[in-house]
């Protein structure tokens, strides 16, 4: 079901003090207010996370456990008083050889009971997922980090991204895309940012697939870092997330990135997002300049309003992006790249006299019939000094239109002169 707003259920835990032993209980929320904007550390994840430890770690709690608690039925005794579970459950989870996940606040409660740091539990993490789901997170990078791609991945979510909630699991989130390298590059994003992912199918590799589906047990990542709701991912309904603006380029410019593949187009030497969210596009519009890039804002007859990153700040976009680039490879613009590379060569290539580009686009149009995109790559001209060309052709009847072709472009071809 594709979740349209509403909140986080909240639900109580019970946890142990480190040090005292003394229970508390507080309520597990999905806010900024819980979790470092730094880096988040696997206990941060919510409730309903299993994991997967190294064999070595739990030879160590057993020898503590018969150390400090003589035996596994002491210290059940002391770790029912927290967490539920029976005892036969228990003396599985921690038997040599356990091949399956286990609650993560068994393993928690355990590190307060034997004076084991939370840090060295989570350095023992070789595998996690979302209790009761199949895909899961491995080799994982713990704690995890807010790097520019996690800002990213908020803008994909916000652009071809949408929510999901099956009764019983946490709220996930899924991107469709339908160009298979972008789909591919959001897939290697979120493995950049948390770890191998492991799907019980890669349906996405299938021919006709579109979809990718994000890994559950980190979903509410997307909502705590920043302290969101789910309307906040609604295209009619998004913000820039205030905190961003706060952060250094690295992070501005990846949001803007993702933003570009999933709600923009390269149109000549402009870059142009529309959407029918004003505010968003004030925000991506605000964003612009704090990364100096010119811009404005047009409101369209369509009921859509438009963003315009200007031509002469395409060299300075294109310089930052390739900086970020060679950090992240996964920022990559794909063929939006490319096509912003080709305008800045055109940019800077030398101005020829426009007679002489009257010749070569005669020259071109006899041996083929061409559109005005198809005369400015062929020849290396900006499209606006294509369609001038091609106009005054026109009046002077040496061209004429030979068809119309998808979106409404012509073709053009040499003039048939009528000698009858």
């Amino acid at each position: 079901m594709i979740i349209e707003g509403g909140q986080f259920p909240e639900k109580p835990e019970v946890h142990t003090d480190h040090w005292t032993g003394t229970r508390q209980i507080y309520k597990v929320r999905y806010s900024l207010h819980s979790v470092s904007s730094e880096q988040i550390n696997i206990w941060d994840l919510g409730d309903k996370i299993n994991v997967k430890v190294n064999q070595s770690f739990i030879d160590l709690i057993n020898r503590l456990i018969k150390l400090q608690f003589k035996n596994k039925k002491n210290i059940h005794q002391r770790l029912n008083r927290t967490y539920k579970i029976p005892f036969n459950v228990f003396k599985d989870r921690l038997k040599r050889g356990y091949r399956y996940f286990v609650d993560l606040e068994i393993l928690l409660t355990l590190c307060d009971l034997l004076n084991i740091p939370k840090d060295r539990l989570q350095k023992e993490i070789i595998a996690y997922k979302a209790r009761r789901g199949h895909n899961y997170i491995e080799n994982p990078k713990l704690p995890i980090k807010i790097t520019p791609l996690f800002d990213m991945l908020i803008a994909h979510h916000i652009g071809d991204g949408y929510m999901v909630q099956i009764q019983g699991r946490k709220i996930y989130f899924g991107y469709r895309q339908y160009n298979e390298k972008y789909r591919m590059l959001y897939l290697k994003k979120i493995e950049a940012i948390f770890g191998k992912l492991r799907y019980k199918i890669d349906y996405f590799h299938k021919e006709g697939s579109t979809n990718i589906y994000f890994p559950v047990s980190v979903s509410g990542l997307m909502f705590k870092v920043y302290d969101l709701k789910p309307e906040d991912f609604m295209s009619e309904t998004a913000r820039i997330p205030e905190p961003i603006f706060q952060k250094n380029w690295k992070h501005q410019l990846a949001f803007l990135l993702g933003i570009i593949i999933d709600e923009g187009h390269v149109d000549s030497s402009l870059i142009v997002i529309g959407m029918k969210n004003r505010l968003f596009i004030e925000d991506l519009n605000r964003l612009c300049g704090e990364l100096q890039y010119t811009s404005c804002v047009r409101e369209r007859k369509d009921g859509m309003t438009s963003l315009y990153i200007l031509s002469n700040s395409l060299p300075k976009f294109f310089r930052d992006y390739q900086t970020l680039l060679s950090e992240y490879p996964q920022v990559d613009l794909g063929y939006k790249g490319e096509k912003i590379k080709e305008f800045i060569s055109r940019i800077f290539k030398p101005k020829l006299y426009l007679k002489g580009n009257k010749t070569n686009i005669l020259k071109e149009l006899s041996s083929r019939e061409l559109t005005v995109n198809e005369i400015a790559t062929s020849l290396n001209m900006t499209r606006q000094g294509a369609r001038y060309l091609v106009k005054e052709l026109t009046k002077e009847s040496k061209i004429e239109v030979k068809s119309i072709v998808k979106f409404g472009n012509c073709k053009y071809g040499l003039k048939v002169l009528n000698c009858s």
